[in-house]
């Protein structure tokens, strides 16, 4: 029988310890990038929900809801909205109630929200709107608008930070009409049935 020579013997076992090594570096690797996700996973769930409804009001027109949900133990400050120049339309002007109509801009101060307590939601209700030359209505349904969002909060950590949020959004079809009523039930039939 042949005998393992000392020399066989510690290349047996580096080998073994190589594949050991790379193992754990493999299972380390691994698991640092699940925690990493796991991480990250618990941050996105802790951003505000933006949501932006978009209705056509008229030619050159549409009305905006911005609604603003806080999901983090923080308080959070709205600051600004903006939409983004449309090649479809072309410049795009946001006020609300609280703004001049010669004060129109590409952004729009959403101080008005206030400061939104963890949990807790902010509204405000605005408009959009481009130049047309009145012939044809512009403002369709389906038609895509890019906005930014900047909000204040300490996302990451305890220092005071400002996140921006950039979404894009379509111009929804307007509400159908109220259904008619069946003919058995004795409420008055609205107009058009």
């Amino acid at each position: 029988m042949r005998q393992i020579t000392t020399a066989q013997y510690g290349v047996i076992i580096s080998t073994v310890a190589i594949f050991i090594s790379c193992g754990s570096l493999y299972l380390s690797k691994l698991s640092f990038d699940l925690s990493s996700a796991k991480d990250q996973r618990e941050l996105m769930d802790k951003m505000p929900a933006i949501d932006v409804q978009l209705n056509p009001a008229g030619v050159s027109n549409a009305a905006m809801m911005i609604v603003i949900t806080n999901r983090a133990d923080i308080n959070v400050a709205p600051l600004d909205i903006t939409v983004e120049h449309s090649f479809e339309i072309g410049d795009l002007y946001l006020s609300s109630a609280q703004q001049s109509i010669d004060l129109l801009k590409s952004s729009l101060s959403l101080s008005p929200i206030g400061t939104i307590a963890p949990k807790g939601v902010g509204k405000l209700k605005a408009s959009v709107s481009g130049v047309t030359d009145g012939k044809y209505n512009s403002f369709t349904p389906g038609l895509e608008m890019q906005f930014a969002v900047r909000i204040r909060s300490a996302f990451a950590d305890d220092q005071d930070t400002i996140k921006t949020f950039t979404f894009t959004r379509r111009i929804l079809p307007p509400l159908a009409a109220e259904p008619c009523p069946t003919a058995w039930t004795l409420a008055p039939r609205p107009s058009g049935c």
